[in-house]
């Protein structure tokens, strides 16, 4: 069962995913299946400098990061581009390892955006209050509030993805409230796997 677990930037889906390893789910990131597809040697990072360039490549052959980050997030063309080369890549290897009997959360920050909720069999959505999220996001990735406030504009609103939400889970409080809201879904996920 691949539940997709989705939220907006900085809004604790990685903290919600270890709750539900806890209880014995499997997790799969989709940041981290980005960043293996980018790899030196990999078809993904290959696709991509093709369609960007080699500019953006360190002399050890790495993708620079920060500065294609720099250059592409500002540009709604340039992130459909990029997402037309990394989205397919990506569920192909979370459709691979998220298989068998396990309940697997699929941490992906851009569930609806890539249709990926069309291969999940349910959906949570974790929420946070704005400065929670500018805050947690400045510390945890070193960037600016400016910079994920124009991340942010590459995804759907937190209210249609409250919409669109099987679940929610408010991560704005403390962490006991979190983990009692990640158990009281896990205990109905678990309920619908047995039958």
């Amino acid at each position: 069962m691949r539940i997709g677990v989705t939220g907006i930037f900085a809004s604790g889906k990685g903290t919600v995913c270890e709750m539900f390893r806890e209880l014995g789910a499997g997790v799969i990131d989709t940041d981290i299946v980005a960043r293996e597809i980018m790899e030196p040697g990999q078809e993904g990072l290959r696709r991509v400098i093709d369609a960007f360039g080699s500019e953006y490549l360190n002399s050890d052959g790495t993708l620079d990061r920060r500065r294609f980050a720099a250059s592409v997030f500002g540009n709604d063309e340039k992130v459909r581009l990029l997402n037309s080369i990394t989205h397919p890549a990506i569920l192909e290897i979370v459709m691979e390892r998220a298989s068998g009997d396990m309940i697997w959360m699929v941490n992906t920050p851009l569930l609806f955006e890539s249709g990926f909720n069309a291969y999940m069999e349910s959906n949570i959505v974790v929420t946070a209050g704005n400065e929670q999220v500018l805050e947690r996001g400045s510390k945890r990735d070193n960037i600016s509030k400016e910079e994920i406030k124009e991340r942010l504009k590459h995804q759907i609103p937190l209210n249609e993805k409250i919409r669109l939400a099987d679940y929610v889970i408010d991560n704005s409080g403390t962490t006991e409230n979190t983990k009692r809201q990640v158990l009281d879904i896990w205990k109905i996920l678990i309920q619908g796997r047995t039958k």
